[in-house]
């Protein structure tokens, strides 16, 4: 399990990009207002989640998930979803970065 502090309240943890996964993703979740520190707080516990954050608009968290494979990726999502309080989870997965590509700009009119 991630020892998960803290910092401030749009922080709820972090270990954020471990570097030994094969897939990560961010993944959107819509909680029920009443359930959020019960879910945030249930969601800190999943090992699998690297990052948690709470954030502005259509979404009230978005977690980094790491897994091993897709399977694993799928079932931890599932597991996101099926939580009390979860109204809605969306996962996209992190593209890996090939080593020659270009930084991404994406104001730079590319």
């Amino acid at each position: 399990m991630i020892a998960v502090e803290i910092a401030s309240p749009a922080f709820l943890g972090v270990a954020a990009d471990r570097g030994d996964a094969a897939l990560r993703a961010h993944v959107m979740i819509q909680v029920a207002p009443r359930d959020a520190a019960d879910v945030g707080a249930r969601l800190a516990e999943m090992s699998e989640l690297t990052a948690l954050h709470q954030i502005t608009g259509d979404y009230d968290l978005v977690a980094v998930v790491e897994a091993g494979r897709t399977v694993d990726l799928e079932r931890t999502v599932d597991r996101i979803q099926a939580l009390a309080g979860v109204r809605h989870a969306l996962a996209s997965v992190i593209l890996p970065r090939s080593p020659a590509a270009r930084p991404f700009h994406p104001t730079s009119g590319d």
